[in-house]
């Protein structure tokens, strides 16, 4: 007997599915006779041949006129899928998820129903309905009443990686789809420990304030900034599987001006140094230090007399250019008030109106007094020059640090190339000659915990309007200029009106591994709330422990373990063991990489503590965990993050054992 016999609701609900696909057919025919010619200017044509072909892209992705969930209040019936799918009448067959009707399918409990007499989840499978759950939310006491989280969420939530982030349209929680819904015109962070959805939670916000601010951020853009290349790999197709395309998702080096090849690394107290925010105002003294005021009077032929213009007449003429209204000004732009002064005063000494043609002289005084400058010009004599950094550091930083800038070297040479810091640092100070070059709408920023002061000023410049959605957690935060408090991340990135939002359930970590990975916590040396996980079952993390000499092996030995139920297994070791462990895998035929995209059987993603942050595997091996966990605050937080990579199993390998006790004593 077919099960449409057994449950033939089952076969009504596949039967619906088929309706929602066949109008999403024949919206995409009425587009394609759509014909843009009859339009009546080349804009209107450009414009609709545009929103054409953007439809009929949207409409052609994989499961576009699918659904995954159904709510019903009063006699009323809707649909939830991840697009907006109508009949020939123009009346909706499904409803885009970010629609204001779809809420209550993501927030509403049997304690409150939000108006909803039930709700349905489906489960589908090679293209088909195979089951639903029914949620009874009309009746707290009924055996489907909405408790918890339903299974096939669980399910979906424990589901094997595929090495990329997949979009979360279906299981969305309700303290996930609340920060999801929040406000554009606020900064929003979103504080959450590892697997509470961050950023699924910051891309489907940046989908959903598209759908809901589509004119105003199709023309201001929108931005998402992720921590490295990798991270960026790993969640570049959720945006586009939203069916929003435009979003640009890009490092903080990416973004900074002007670009230089970037090839030389800092130590971590040279590197904490130049993120520190007493940077900028170093910055800011050094453009204004290359303004040059005359030492004497500069004398200004005019036919059969001089006008003399005395060194404090210059010097305020200087002083009103860089005051009053100019002061929002980049300096290099404000070289235009004194010179309108300049000639201002010119004119009324001589009364001449060919005066300023004349003044040769004082024309090239001001040039040489206020020369254009360049931004690798003033970190390049800055870092170089002992005169000049004193006079721009003096009260700001110790001899200490000062000595400890001039010994890297002039940057930007083959013995001393351009260092991350550098390339933020340039962007400062471009900022401060020329003005920022771009900006956008609405800016996500995702493991906002580890951009330095200065790297939150480049992110913050893209955004003067403040529209944010900063995410992150305090007890991730391992860069050596990393944050520590959200409100400085606020500061720095010029958000003032903001709010926080605490993502305390996760969904990915189970909680055995969260278990032992909080007692971490309390010596990473921030103030953040443990958060708990909803998938209680799985196994314990084990601890294995081997010879200096066999370690690479035993670590090999672990990975062939992991791989026979996790394909998607990675590595997550100290840097220098990365050698010994990749020619102890390839002994075994496997292959290490750097990245988790395209992963094949034999392939094993490696990685150190610092770089894996923000990606996850199924089984995730950690290397010498007591090397990792230092007894600093940092390498707390670096073998956090180590440790809650994995979705399923976690297994750790050193030449020393790392239990709860050795935490203790190390510290």
């Amino acid at each position: 007997m077919s099960d449409t016999t057994l449950f033939p609701e089952l076969q009504q609900e596949r039967a619906q599915l088929d309706y929602a696909r066949s109008c999403r057919d024949r919206m995409i025919e009425a587009f394609e006779q759509v014909d843009p010619d009859g339009s009546a200017d080349h804009i209107t044509k450009e414009y609709i041949e545009v929103t054409v072909a953007e439809a009929l892209q949207d409409l052609r992705t994989p499961g576009a006129g699918d659904f995954f969930g159904r709510i019903d209040e009063d006699g009323d019936r809707w649909y939830i899928g991840r697009r907006h799918i109508e009949d020939g009448q123009h009346d909706p067959v499904v409803v885009d998820w970010r629609a204001p009707i779809a809420a209550p399918f993501y927030r509403a409990t049997s304690i409150d129903p939000l108006g909803l007499t039930h709700r349905r989840r489906f489960t589908l499978a090679d293209g088909d309905i195979t089951a639903y759950l029914d949620e009874q939310l009309d009746d707290p006491d009924s055996a489907g009443a909405a408790t918890g989280i339903p299974d096939p969420v669980l399910a979906e939530i424990g589901a094997a990686r595929t090495g990329a982030m997949r979009e979360i349209v279906a299981t969305i929680q309700a303290e996930q789809d609340v920060v999801i819904r929040a406000p554009l015109q606020q900064a929003l962070i979103v504080q959450g420990g590892p697997g509470t959805g961050k950023t699924a939670v910051g891309l489907h916000r940046a989908a959903y304030l598209l759908f809901e601010h589509r004119r105003q951020l199709a023309r201001d853009g929108v931005l998402v900034v992720g921590p490295n290349r990798v991270f960026l790999d790993y969640i570049g197709n959720v945006l586009p599987s939203l069916g929003e395309r435009s979003v640009q998702q890009r490092t903080v080096l990416d973004l900074c001006v002007p670009r230089v090849e970037v090839d030389g690394a800092d130590t971590l107290e040279l590197a904490r140094l130049k993120g520190d925010p007493r940077m900028l105002e170093v910055l800011q003294r050094a453009v204004l230090g290359g303004i040059r005021l005359p030492q004497v009077a500069v004398r200004v032929p005019m036919g059969a007399r001089t006008v003399v213009i005395e060194p404090d007449e210059f010097a305020a003429w200087v002083a009103t250019a860089l005051g009053g209204s100019a002061t929002s000004r980049p300096l290099n732009r404000r070289r235009d008030a004194l010179k309108a002064i300049a000639q201002q005063d010119l004119m009324r000494r001589t009364d001449k109106d060919d005066a300023w043609v004349r003044a040769t002289v004082l024309r090239e005084a001001l040039t040489a007094a206020w020369p254009v400058q360049q931004p690798k010009t003033v970190l390049q004599r800055l870092f170089s020059i002992e005169s000049v950094l004193a006079a721009a550091a003096e009260g700001i930083l110790s001899a200490h640090e000062q000595a400890l800038l001039l010994q890297a070297g002039r940057p930007g040479t083959k013995k001393r190339p351009w260092t991350p810091a550098d390339q933020l640092l340039l962007d400062e100070t471009h900022s401060l000659l020329n003005g920022p070059p771009f900006v956008f709408g609405h800016v996500v920023v995702d493991e906002a915990q580890d951009q330095s002061a200065v790297g939150l000023r480049v992110i913050g410049r893209r955004s003067p309007t403040g529209s944010f959605t900063i995410l992150g957690d305090l007890a991730q935060s391992t860069t050596p200029a990393g944050q520590q408090q959200w409100p400085v991340v606020a500061q720095y990135l010029g958000a003032a009106d903001y709010t926080v939002a605490h993502l305390t359930i996760g969904y990915r970590v189970p909680e055995p591994v969260l278990e032992v990975a909080n007692l971490l916590l309390p010596f990473t040396a921030v103030d953040t709330v443990a958060s708990r996980s909803v998938r209680m079952a799985g196994e314990s993390p084990t601890m294995r422990v081997a010879a200096a000499a066999d370690l690479a092996e035993a670590v090999a030995e672990e990975v062939l373990v992991a791989r026979h139920r996790h394909v998607l297994t990675g590595v997550v070791a100290p840097q220098h063991l990365h050698a010994p462990i990749a020619a102890a895998l390839a002994a075994h035929g496997l292959e290490s990489m750097g990245r988790v995209q395209d992963v094949q059987r034999t392939h094993i993603p490696m990685f150190t503590a610092e770089a894996v942050k923000g990606l996850e595997f199924d089984a995730v091996v950690v290397v010498n965990p007591a090397e990792v966990f230092d007894g600093s605050p940092r390498g707390a937080r670096l073998l956090y993050v180590a440790m809650t990579r994995a979705v399923q199993v976690l297994r750790m390998v050193g030449d020393a054992p790392f239990d709860a006790s050795t935490l203790s004593s190390m510290v």
